[in-house]
């Protein structure tokens, strides 16, 4: 299993990580956002979002709804199962409502979710409060698909921000 961890002492650096891994992103990727309430999962999900060519101001939380679909380079499913009180009610569902396996999934609260889930490649993504106005992101994958971001996210955070800074300026 790879991992690593990122010290996100800022919303700058929060959204160039974000917008790093969204530019090496996948049809078919899932990204798991584990951390208590106010961890920062859905304003990394704003900027992975922006990163994939979704207004950042269109994302939001879909705590009720329990699924928010975004369009841009690929569709995004937002998923927030925060209201699930048991495994069982994801049957309600059909798979096709919750996994995008033509776009990029995200899902908040995802403690019932990773037994739904058989082969796909799965990044996990941990949000840790430290304090106030610092989080730690702790990465881990057990799927190549997604060495690529880790190899980039590994350099040294002066180097994200930069990179983060051309994504900018190539979406624009």
């Amino acid at each position: 299993m790879r991992k690593i961890i990122i010290e996100l002492n800022s919303l700058e650096i929060t959204a160039a990580a974000a917008r790093i891994i969204a530019s090496d992103l996948f049809a078919g990727a899932i990204l798991l956002l584990w951390g208590k309430m106010g961890a920062g999962k859905t304003t990394f999900a704003k900027s992975l979002c922006a990163g994939l060519g979704v207004l950042p101001e269109i994302v939001t939380s879909p705590t009720y709804t329990l699924v928010n679909i975004y369009h841009g380079k690929m569709p995004v499913y937002h998923v927030d199962l925060f209201r699930l009180t048991e495994q069982e009610q994801l049957d309600d569902f059909d798979r096709q409502d919750l996994i995008a396996e033509q776009g990029v999934t995200l899902v908040e609260w995802p403690e019932f979710i990773p037994d739904y889930l058989t082969d796909e490649p799965v990044l996990n993504l941990c949000f840790k409060t430290v304090s106030e106005n610092q989080r730690q992101l702790i990465l881990q994958s057990e799927f190549s698909n997604f060495d690529t971001i880790f190899k980039t996210l590994e350099q040294p955070i002066l180097s994200l921000l930069k990179g983060a800074a051309n994504l900018d300026k190539d979406s624009a």
